[in-house]
């Protein structure tokens, strides 16, 4: 294929990732503010978390999901990007506890229901958050391809 133009699979794949980022990503960051306020209102009068929680929780989930994301799309064994491949797991494991506790605690009823309700808007918005940067990419379909693997690296993880 020519350098500069892109093929059908690609632009399928764009719009794809692009109609799922475009639900996904504003309802996920609603949901966090929407429950973060809920979440503050349940605080003391003079908190000041009551202001800062509707704030801080949807940001912290999209900028820690999206640096993580990058890193891991961008990252190689010879080149390793921000967090590089290994190192990614921590922030989104603050970012899905943070998800699930402002969820549950900013419910209305904190019960069954709430936590799987949460668990499904949190998956839905980070992987909506997750598959951001490789839509942003303009070599979409390099970016979702394996990376190759050299004949060391197999002989590495036996």
């Amino acid at each position: 294929m020519e350098k500069g133009k892109t093929g059908l699979a690609d632009w399928v794949m764009r719009v794809l990732l692009w109609l799922y980022a475009f639900v996904s990503i504003p309802l996920y960051l609603w949901f966090l503010h929407h429950a973060g306020d809920r979440w503050g209102q349940q605080l003391p009068a003079d908190d000041d978390l009551r202001f800062w929680l509707p704030i801080v929780v949807p940001l912290a989930a999209f900028s820690f999901t999206t640096m993580s994301s990058t890193s891991w799309w961008w990252s190689t064994e010879d080149r390793p990007f921000l967090l590089g491949r290994k190192h990614w797991r921590f922030m989104m494991v603050f970012v899905v506890a943070l998800s699930l506790m402002a969820g549950f605690f900013g419910s209305a009823h904190q019960d069954a229901v709430a936590v799987l309700l949460t668990v499904m808007v949190t998956i839905i918005g980070i992987v909506g958050l997750w598959l951001l940067p490789p839509a942003l990419s303009p070599r979409l379909l390099d970016t979702l391809r394996p990376r190759p693997t050299r004949p060391d690296d197999a002989r590495r993880r036996t």
